[in-house]
């Protein structure tokens, strides 16, 4: 049964424009991805992130008007792009912490010489004898 706010819209197609714009906005950051441009990467998601935040200001307008925003399907539909999303944060992290493998190895952490060796040098030795 569709819900009608009280300018006469169809709460349901609005919510479900909301819904569709969300999985758009993750098939275009999918594209990304798949492309690796880095550049295209934070646009998309960047525009995620404004699609999101539009679509929570208009669930939240409906709730605080009494209407029920998501019916059971909106409801699945939101979930698979919760999923979508944990999959894509997922795998940022994967390649962040690969990344970080490669440049510990390519850039060896190294001790300075004036503090790494400061409890084997005869300076401090002789500094510990008054403590």
């Amino acid at each position: 049964m569709a819900q009608v706010n009280p300018f006469g819209e169809d709460v349901s197609a609005e919510m479900g424009a909301h819904v569709a714009g969300i999985e758009a906005r993750l098939s275009e950051l999918d594209k990304a991805f798949a492309t690796g441009d880095g550049d295209a990467i934070a646009q998309q998601s960047q525009q995620l992130q404004r699609t999101l935040a539009e679509s929570l200001v208009a669930f939240r307008k409906a709730e605080q008007a009494g209407l029920q925003p998501l019916d059971g399907e909106l409801r699945s539909r939101l979930k698979l792009a919760q999923a979508r999303l944990l999959a894509q944060q997922a795998a940022v992290h994967r390649a962040n912490a690969s990344i970080d493998r490669t440049l510990k190895v390519l850039f060896p952490t190294e001790e300075s010489s004036t503090y790494g060796n400061l409890g084997q040098s005869p300076i401090a030795k002789a500094l510990n004898a008054y403590r």
